[in-house]
């Protein structure tokens, strides 16, 4: 009951520990940080977006109690885990390609809904996701009280609280790229490229 949402305490915890999870670097802030850096804060704010999405999905995966189903089995755990490693694998070998045809000038436009679906599509292959809202998550309910309103106060923080510090990544990362431009178009598109593969090499890996 100490660690419950429901009680100061246990509140300030949870917000404390969603801060230190979202602060510290890693392959959702990486992958944040390529896409603005390739395509400015717009992608960036896109591929947040994205993140977000999937997240909600797997939270809500979690809380109708099929998230048990996916982390009990691990050969979909795994298949999952394969899927979006591959994923970004190709996103990266794309980004590469690309940069062998890339202009000296501004890359110009962009999809607006490109980077969203492919973060989306890339956190969706992410069942570490999973683990986090289904094994950390529970850790702060209270079993005697009304379970949704927990649920929605624990999503409320956490997507709040990685929204603001990814977009602060994202605004960075878009800046280093803002000042790489124009003329080293090439090289923002191989080290998006690059940030990417070795993400999905790492995820496969993993």
């Amino acid at each position: 009951m100490a660690l419950s949402i429901l009680t100061m305490h246990g509140l300030l915890l949870f917000i404390a520990a969603e801060l230190v999870f979202s602060l510290t670097p890693g392959p959702t802030v990486m992958r944040i940080s390529a896409y603005g850096f390739k395509g400015g804060f717009r992608d960036a704010l896109a591929a947040i977006a994205g993140t977000q999405t999937g997240n909600t999905l797997w939270y809500v995966i979690c809380v109708t109690g099929l998230g048990a189903a996916v982390t009990a089995s691990p050969l979909v755990f795994h298949l999952i885990k394969l899927a979006g490693a591959a994923y970004l694998i190709w996103l990266g070998l794309s980004a590469l390609g690309k940069s062998r045809h890339a202009q000296p000038e501004a890359m110009g436009p962009r999809l607006k809904g490109k980077p969203y679906l492919q973060a989306t599509l890339t956190q969706m292959g992410n069942p570490k996701a999973i683990l986090f809202f289904g094994a950390f998550v529970p850790q702060f309910l209270d079993t005697h009280a009304p379970l949704m309103p927990q649920y929605v106060i624990m999503f409320v923080v956490t997507f709040i609280g990685e929204s603001i510090i990814l977009t602060g990544y994202g605004a960075l990362a878009a800046y280093g790229g803002h000042k790489a431009a124009p003329h080293h178009a090439v090289w923002r598109e191989r080290i998006s490229g690059l940030v990417l593969l070795a993400l999905g090499v790492i995820a496969a890996l993993a």
